[in-house]
């Protein structure tokens, strides 16, 4: 008969393997909960979903290219056994295929050859591609080329930060992106400081193709061709002149007499006037001191 301990012992046994199925259980439970399809609407353009979610695109939104690329396969009455309406009703059918996923980054691609990877395995074994091997292959290369020259989609997370990205692979566990630095600063944490030596600055040598010489750029010599000899202050280029040269063609224009000028008889009277009065006040002064 058991005693009370090993009662006490298999009671705390089933407990412990019932609390670790449950969390087992639930951990499992979760993880399939959390991945999700996003349904395309159609096989182009754009798709918005979380990082990790599957991309699905509807059967029914692909017959139509199923159908264009089956009949080009396609011999009259069926004679080869390719009947492009049976495969359009095949892809149809065949609901909701898994095309690609939604990347770790802030957007990404589904090209038409994934498409067509998906919509190759959905009609693997569908009636209606022909009657032997070798149509069959040639109506499914048909069908798929079609797919992927008429199809391609954009992805974007809808949940990627630029600040946090998430680890490859995963939905969880966000991993905090390093701090970078300019090139030629030291750094602590995420602060900054000038470096100690500039001694690989580049800098420009004084003399070293700074100034150019007058004489290059007005040579005494002939002219540079296309161009016209300037003229300098105090001579001409080729030295012949000493005069000032006047900018342009202007110049000075002849004034009229003026009314206002003094002319020879007045200034012969106010020689005179002048002459009398410093006779008169010589006069004047002589009889003064005798």
């Amino acid at each position: 008969m058991p005693t009370r301990t090993d009662l006490t012992r298999t009671t705390r046994r089933v407990l412990t393997a019932g609390a670790l199925a449950a969390l087992f259980g639930g951990l499992a439970f979760q993880g399939t909960a959390s991945a999700s399809t996003v349904l395309a609407q159609g096989c182009t353009g754009s798709v918005v979903g979380n990082i990790g979610d599957q991309v699905a695109v509807q059967g029914k939104d692909l017959a139509g290219i199923v159908k264009a690329g089956a009949k080009e396969q396609e011999i009259f009455l069926h004679f080869n056994g390719v009947d492009p309406d049976a495969l359009a009703d095949a892809i149809t059918k065949a609901g909701a295929l898994t095309v690609g996923s939604v990347p770790n980054a802030p957007n990404g691609s589904i090209t038409g050859e994934n498409v067509a990877a998906a919509v190759k395995q959905a009609l693997q074994d569908a009636s209606g591609l022909g009657v032997t091997a070798d149509q069959k292959q040639k109506t499914l290369g048909s069908i798929t080329t079609k797919v992927a020259g008429n199809c391609g989609m954009t992805t974007y997370a809808g949940n990627y930060s630029s600040v946090t990205a998430l680890p490859s692979g995963g939905t969880g566990g966000a991993m905090p992106v390093q701090p970078t630095t300019q090139p030629g600063t030291t750094s602590t944490g995420t602060s900054t400081a000038p470096p100690r030596d500039y001694g690989n600055v580049p800098a420009a040598l004084p003399g070293v193709g700074v100034a150019v010489s007058p004489g290059a750029r007005y040579p005494s010599s002939a002219p540079v061709a296309g161009l016209p000899t300037p003229e300098v202050l105090g001579g001409s280029a080729a030295g012949g002149q000493n005069d000032v040269r006047n900018t342009g063609n202007a110049d000075a224009l002849a004034s009229a007499p003026s009314s206002n000028t003094v002319q020879l008889p007045m200034l012969l009277a106010v020689v005179a006037l002048a002459g009398v009065s410093a006779a008169l006040v010589r006069t004047w002064v002589l009889r003064k001191v005798s």
